[in-house]
């Protein structure tokens, strides 16, 4: 572990390829046996798609459900690397292994693809990857080389933007043909997942709980949209606080600062909440 709380430099690089293996691994297990699942379901209404032999288990042999179970295990294993999902998100009900991973992931890395020959970064010019050092292009570029580099958000309103969180004109962005977006689309659904996990939590958890009275707001200041829109307002502005809390436990962490945002610091607004589900000690470091 290196002095950033996290493995980045050295051999520690081969510990961030691997958390990103094993999401990969997991998400594509979730998508393939979700198709398996929706096929199954045209032809055998009746039967639990769990009865499919290469879901379930069959002969004693793994089906894809127990592997998909296992590659978890191994993807939460891996995540006990980085001491934000050890000490704080895995006491974040409803933030399992595969919400953590890419946001962690996200956070902390970018993957530059780099020259074969010499190493050097590859940037993009006219449709094609050319290296800014040697001047060759790549060739093949779905087995590109990359390397992780290391990624700041010095604001939370920058980290929240990159998650798709962010609203341009009373509306959340979305992606254009031809045009390449400055946010995750991948971040965006992890952070609904989350959110959706909340809204289950009711009056459980202390995010279940901010959840609903969201929502409780939006119906009396918001009296004509639909029970579904309101619902949907919430849920954002649940992921919202979470993505705030999440940025300011990383940078506590990592011993960067956690001045407040515009509204607290130079406006003097009050209200701020604290990191949910982080310990008293942490919590007297937010905005230190």
């Amino acid at each position: 572990m290196d002095t950033m709380n996290r493995p980045f430099a050295g051999t520690d690089n081969e510990a961030i390829f691997q958390l990103r293996d094993l999401y990969k691994d997991y998400d594509e297990l979730t998508g393939v046996i979700q198709r398996i699942k929706n096929r199954w379901a045209t032809t055998h209404k009746d039967i639990d798609p769990s009865f499919h032999p290469l879901i379930g288990t069959e002969d004693g042999q793994m089906g894809l459900k127990s592997l998909k179970d296992k590659t978890s295990r191994l993807l939460e294993k891996q995540l006990r690397l980085w001491p934000l999902w050890s000490e704080w998100l895995v006491n974040v009900p409803g933030c399992g292994p595969r919400i953590a991973a890419p946001l962690i992931l996200s956070y902390y890395y970018r993957f530059t693809p780099t020259c074969q020959s010499c190493g050097g970064a590859l940037t993009r010019n006219e449709g094609t990857l050319t290296c800014l050092n040697c001047g060759k292009e790549a060739k093949g570029e779905g087995v590109l080389l990359v390397k992780p580099e290391e990624r700041d958000f010095p604001t939370v309103s920058k980290w929240r933007a990159y998650c798709g969180r962010h609203v341009l004109d009373d509306k959340m962005p979305k992606r254009k043909a031809g045009q390449v977006s400055n946010w995750s689309t991948k971040l965006r659904t992890a952070t609904y997942h989350l959110a959706d996990q909340f809204n289950r939590q009711t009056t459980k958890t202390p995010y279940g709980r901010f959840l609903l009275e969201r929502k409780a707001k939006a119906v009396k200041d918001h009296p004509d949209l639909t029970p579904g829109h309101r619902l949907n307002m919430a849920k954002h502005e649940a992921s919202c606080l979470f993505l705030s809390h999440f940025w300011h436990v990383a940078r506590t962490m990592d011993g960067k600062s956690t001045d407040g945002p515009y509204a607290q610091v130079i406006l003097g607004h009050t209200g701020i909440i604290p990191p949910y589900h982080w310990g008293e000690e942490g919590l007297d470091k937010v905005g230190s």
